[in-house]
């Protein structure tokens, strides 16, 4: 890996910051010299957060910030935005999650498909929309006294189960699917906005299971399906030494976008290998030839085994459970 960018002087949005993976990430940030503000609904773990995104500054003149409100509501995210004192050059979309949702669709409530969907996709939606609003306003001053456009990032933290359906995660899946929608969409609109005065990057990354304390409440929530299908069956001390920490999974992210990677999944060779496989409108990565190659084998050998292992399983635990009604 090569030396860290500098990000002094630069100003960075977190959503989802005041905990697991968006912590870890205004962290490293932070360590890097650039303002941070995280964003999150609960006031108490933000102000948690933001203590030990201080502690983790690389100069006492970088100001920390932590706004509480409900990432769900398009209106508040705007204003919040538009209230800091600086304008983002960066926006991480990390917030999300579904320990509150997981569960067979004829299970769960209708509240719970809203409420996830809320969670994973309206939270980055209206992040995204709102700082794209205040960038090309911002664009029409024209250009900086820097002979440089400045460049102006979004990566959406998105989730390997975009590339699933996974019996049992059926309110998250759906919401996922449709943040990696919206960033395909957006890295060609952005596009259209490139100009003397900014160069508009998109990023999105699709971690697969990493140790935080999400992961700790997905498990206690997960039906003994789901976790038999994603191998996660096992005792927590086991998961926690075969998976990588939130800060191992943060690093990975961000030197990925230190090198201007669209499509991330550095922390797990499976999400990278089912990538392949459903790359869509997404660019594939490198030159394509490994991407394509992959793809082939994952369509040809790796799923119909998958499909075929996971369909009998579903249908084993259909009758398990007549059994015991």
């Amino acid at each position: 890996m090569g030396i860290p960018k500098s990000l002094q002087g630069k100003t960075v949005f977190v959503t989802g910051g005041s905990g697991g993976l968006g912590k870890a990430i205004s962290k490293e940030l932070a360590a890097r010299g650039a303002h941070i503000t995280i964003f999150a609904r609960r006031e108490g773990p933000l102000e948690e957060a933001k203590k030990d995104i201080l502690a983790a500054r690389l100069s006492e003149d970088q100001e920390i910030n932590a706004v509480s409100l409900d990432l769900a509501d398009a209106s508040n995210v705007d204003e919040a935005f538009r209230a800091q004192p600086r304008i983002a050059d960066i926006l991480y979309c990390s917030a999300g999650g579904n320990h509150a949702e997981n569960g067979f669709l004829a299970d769960i409530e209708a509240k719970d498909l809203d409420n996830c969907m809320k969670n994973n996709y309206y939270s980055s939606a209206y992040a995204a929309k709102s700082i794209i609003d205040i960038w090309t306003a911002d664009d029409k001053k024209g250009p900086s006294e820097s002979a440089k456009p400045q460049l102006r990032q979004i990566i959406f933290i998105n989730s390997a189960a975009a590339f699933l359906g996974i019996p049992g995660s059926i309110a998250y899946t759906p919401a996922k699917c449709a943040v990696r929608a919206l960033a395909d969409t957006l890295r060609m609109e952005v596009l259209r906005y490139n100009c003397p005065a900014s160069t508009y990057t998109i990023h999105i990354a699709f971690p697969a299971d990493f140790v935080s304390p999400g992961f700790v409440l997905e498990q206690k929530t997960k039906t003994p399906l789901t976790k038999r299908i994603q191998g996660l069956d096992r005792p927590f001390e086991e998961l926690e030494g075969r998976f990588p920490s939130s800060e191992k999974v943060a690093s990975l992210v961000i030197a990925a976008v230190d090198r201007g990677d669209f499509i991330i999944c550095e922390d797990s060779f499976s999400a990278s290998a089912l990538f392949t496989n459903m790359t869509g409108p997404s660019p594939k990565r490198g030159l394509g030839i490994v991407d394509s190659i992959l793809g082939l084998l994952v369509g040809w050998v790796v799923w119909p085994v998958l499909r075929r292992r996971w369909e009998a399983m579903c249908t084993e635990d259909g009758e398990n459970s007549r059994k015991q009604a």
